[in-house]
C-alpha cells in the first residue's frame, strides 16, 4: 500500500523489472515533488525513521525532510521494486576539508553490472540523476555536472562542477552499513549542538532546470544562466517563501521563531 500511494505521488507506474529508465525517473520525480528542509530539527519535534511515519511525512503530509529520511524512503521503494541496492553513508565535505563524522545517507544500485549513486536527500546540490560510479568523467544530471573521482585511500568522492572549479561534496566508501549506523549519524545530526542542522535553517526544492533555496537569511535561485541571491527581511517574508516556493504548510508564528533565531543571528549588521 505504501509503494503504491508513493508511485501515484511520483505520477510513475511500477516498473516491470529494475531499469536505468526508471531509475532516472523515479530519482527527479522524487526530488522535483518532495522539499528537502531541516524544520522537524530546528523545532525539535520528534524525527523516527520507520517507514510507516516516513510515507506519512514525507509523502502525504508533503513536509519534506533530511537525508535520512528521503533516502531511506527511496531505498526502501527501490528494494521492493527489485532493485539491488546497498546503503552507504558518506562525510560531508562541501569543499572544507575538516574531520567530520558520517551523517548522509546515500544509496548504491547495481544494475547491468554497473553502480550507480542515487541520491535525492541532498538539497540543492542533490543530482538529479544516477551517477555511474564506475565512470570517471564528468556527467550531466538536469542543469549540472558531476564526477566521481577516486582518492589515494580507495575512497569515492563526489563533486559538483562549477565555474569557479570543482566544488568536493560528499566522500564515501563501501562498507557494510545497516540502520543501526543511520541511527547513529541520525541522532548527531538533529540532536548534537554544533550540528549543522541544529544551528542553520536549510530548505530547498529543485528540479531538473533550477532549483531554489533557503540557507538563514540567504533566498537562492539557481539554473543554468547562473544564480540569483536574495535576503529574507522579515519573517513575513520567510512565511511567504515557504509557503508560495515550497508549497510547505507553516504557521505565521513558526516563521516568526525561525526568523528570529535562525536569520536574524546570521545577518552581518557591519554590512546594513
Amino acid at each position: 500500500m505504501i509503494f503504491n500511494q508513493y508511485l501515484e505521488a511520483l505520477e510513475l507506474s511500477a516498473p516491470r523489472e529494475p531499469s536505468l529508465a526508471f531509475l532516472n525517473a523515479f530519482t527527479i520525480q522524487h526530488i522535483e515533488r518532495f522539499t528537502f528542509n531541516n524544520l522537524a530539527v530546528v523545532l525539535c519535534q520528534d524525527i523516527p525513521l520507520d517507514l510507516p511515519v516516513l510515507f506519512n511525512k514525507v509523502v502525504l503530509r508533503g513536509a519534506g525532510g533530511y537525508c535520512f529520511e528521503h533516502n531511506k524512503l527511496a531505498y526502501e521503494a527501490l528494494s521492493h521494486w527489485g532493485y539491488n541496492v546497498r546503503l552507504l553513508l558518506a562525510r560531508v565535505i562541501n569543499n572544507n576539508e575538516r574531520p567530520v563524522p558520517r551523517t548522509h545517507r546515500i544509496t548504491l544500485v547495481e544494475l547491468n553490472q554497473q553502480r550507480y549513486l542515487i541520491d535525492v536527500g541532498f538539497g540543492a546540490a542533490c543530482p538529479t540523476s544516477p551517477i555511474n560510479l564506475d565512470n570517471p568523467l564528468p556527467q550531466q544530471a538536469g542543469f549540472e555536472h558531476y564526477q566521481i573521482q577516486k582518492n589515494d585511500r580507495g575512497e569515492y568522492e563526489l563533486w559538483q562542477c562549477h565555474e569557479d572549479g570543482p566544488f568536493l561534496l560528499y566522500r564515501f566508501d563501501l562498507a557494510q552499513y545497516s540502520d543501526a549506523d543511520c541511527e547513529l549519524g541520525h541522532f548527531y545530526s538533529h540532536k548534537h549542538p554544533n550540528a549543522v542542522f541544529n544551528n542553520n535553517l536549510v530548505v530547498s526544492k529543485k528540479t531538473s532546470t533550477n532549483a531554489i533555496s533557503i540557507a538563514n537569511q540567504r533566498l537562492k535561485y539557481s539554473s543554468a544562466s547562473g544564480t540569483n541571491i536574495e535576503f529574507i527581511e522579515s519573517s513575513k517574508a520567510l512565511f511567504e517563501a515557504l509557503t508560495n516556493l515550497f508549497q510547505l504548510t507553516v504557521e505565521q508564528a513558526v516563521c516568526e521563531y525561525l526568523f528570529e533565531h535562525f536569520i536574524v543571528p546570521k545577518i552581518d549588521h557591519s554590512k546594513i
